[in-house]
């Protein structure tokens, strides 16, 4: 038998079996639109990237990512090499949103499982942008990961690990508020220098910085609501030194975006972030797609127009802009395809 043209990778237990589920209801549809397509489903951290690696270079020219954030991440690793590049630039990566967050697609507006299998196989598809984060592994190697969505420093590097205990009644939003009240309470602020491409140093003590090419994070929190995913920027947000009061009181506005009006959050526009502990016995952890698979110190970039993705709601809406988020470095230089960062150690 060929090898497959449309490669379909799905976690099982993602959004606690309605991955499952959905792939169940949606295979039909999928195999009477695509004549050679296969179904591979995960089975454990990391294994989607494999899956995805492997579909690739057996010349599959689009893969489908069935799940939730952490899922499509771990499919677009797969396109990624270790210097941050699309190695496969002539394929396409289709999403279909059905896990516990589901961020990315939020910003495209609302939709349904059935919409997004629609747009998968109509298409088109469109050029977006993704980010790449050169960081220290938990071993301590360097490790280059790609992120669609967003990547964050500081406390959310906790909540990750706490949404995984989250009981199971709970629903997104309210698994990610008890998880991030739960980290907020353990969470010390750390000191840490962030330079732009501009490549003016900001020492902070730092709560939370956060690197959006999407808008939403952490179950629909409206974390950067004038992001775009293809307009070749990231999207930064950082917070610090106010205390876990005022930064409960920052949480509970951020689910409408009103947390932009408060004077100790801090906005910019930029290509390029680098960020590195003071202290190089701190550990500041990474989140990428709500994942955690690092430490500071790391670089940050965007890939501009680096994939060609299909899902319902691209390509994506201009934001309302509040003129908040003020470009850095060269505003008016066209974004290039691929700038790579710096790591700092």
């Amino acid at each position: 038998m060929s090898n497959p043209d449309v490669v379909c990778i799905f976690n099982p237990v993602s959004g606690g079996g309605k991955t499952r589920k959905c792939v169940a209801t949606a295979r039909p549809v999928l195999e009477a639109a695509f004549e050679n397509i296969e179904f591979r489903a995960t089975e454990g951290p990391g294994h989607a990237t494999m899956l995805a690696r492997a579909a690739l270079e057996q010349g599959a020219s689009l893969v489908i990512a069935f799940g939730g954030d952490g899922t499509t991440n771990e499919v677009l690793a797969g396109f990624v090499g270790d210097d941050g590049a699309n190695l496969f630039p002539g394929a396409e990566l289709a999403i279909v949103a059905t896990g516990t967050g589901s961020d990315f697609v939020r910003h495209l507006g609302p939709t349904t499982v059935e919409a997004q299998v629609r747009a998968v196989i109509d298409g088109p598809s469109h050029p977006v942008d993704y980010g790449v984060a050169q960081m220290v592994s938990s071993d301590g190697q360097p490790l280059t990961r790609p992120f669609l969505n967003e990547a964050s420093v500081g406390v959310s590097g906790l909540v990750g690990k706490y949404v995984q205990r989250a009981p199971r009644m709970f629903g997104p939003a309210a698994s990610y508020v008890w998880s991030s009240v739960r980290s907020i309470s353990e969470h010390r602020d750390k000191g840490v220098t962030l330079l732009l491409e501009d490549d003016v140093p900001i020492r902070i003590p730092l709560t939370l910085a956060v690197f959006a090419n999407g808008q939403y994070f952490g179950g629909g929190m409206w974390i950067a609501p004038e992001a775009r995913c293809d307009d070749g920027w990231l999207d930064v947000l950082y917070t610090g030194g106010s205390g876990k009061a005022h930064f409960l009181s920052l949480l509970a506005r951020v689910f409408v975006g009103k947390h932009l009006t408060s004077s100790s959050v801090r906005t910019a526009r930029s290509r390029t972030v680098r960020m590195v502990p003071d202290d190089d016995r701190d550990v500041v952890l990474i989140a990428l797609d709500g994942e955690q698979p690092g430490r500071l110190p790391a670089t940050f970039h965007i890939v501009h127009h680096g994939i060609r993705v299909r899902a319902h709601g691209l390509p994506a809406r201009d934001p309302v802009s509040t003129g908040l988020f003020k470009p850095v470095g060269n505003a008016d230089e066209e974004p290039t395809p691929v700038h790579v960062g710096r790591l700092l150690h």
